[in-house]
């Protein structure tokens, strides 16, 4: 009887361990999706003030001068518990999302596409950060977008020239 109580009693404290940790992740989980909210609404709110001219000065602490009353109070406040490092790029801007207490990159994001790019902390041996350049899709979409404006260029002056013999 004292071997079955014990037994009982070893997989209650299990049970509650691993019901804990469950509830943890699921509060990790959830700051994790309101901080990759949290970019995107940024995202917006950069874009809204520059267009497709960002300041090839824009750092971290402007980027969040500009956010600040553009974006939810939960999402500044969300952001403001990070380190971040703002790359400006022309018409766009890789912002990293950095933990200030282990100084490592949890998120990335391309200010060029709707979603964030680099959700580090849910695929984290997806990313090679030392070459977080070759994640970025902006250039895909300038190759293209240009090679689309080439294309009906030359599509018009096909049709014109044939128009006039």
């Amino acid at each position: 009887m004292k071997r079955h109580l014990s037994s009982i009693l070893v997989l209650i404290v299990f049970i509650s361990f691993l019901s804990s940790c469950a509830s943890v992740y699921e509060k990790q989980r959830k700051e994790y999706d309101t901080l990759a909210s949290s970019v995107s609404a940024a995202s917006y709110a950069v874009i809204g003030e520059y267009g497709d001219t960002i300041p090839p000065d824009l750092d971290a602490d402007q980027f969040m001068k500009v956010i600040e009353n553009k974006i939810p109070s939960e999402y500044f406040k969300q952001l403001k518990r990070y380190s971040l490092d703002l790359k400006p790029k022309g018409t766009y801007y890789l912002l990293l999302v950095i933990d200030q207490d282990s100084k490592s990159i949890v998120l990335f994001d391309y200010s060029c596409t709707p979603e964030v790019d680099g959700l580090i902390l849910l695929e984290p041996n997806k990313y090679d950060l030392n070459n977080i350049d070759s994640y970025d899709p902006c250039k895909t979409l300038h190759n293209f977008e240009n090679g689309i404006a080439i294309y009906a260029v030359s599509n018009c002056l096909f049709l014109v020239e044939n128009l006039y013999t």
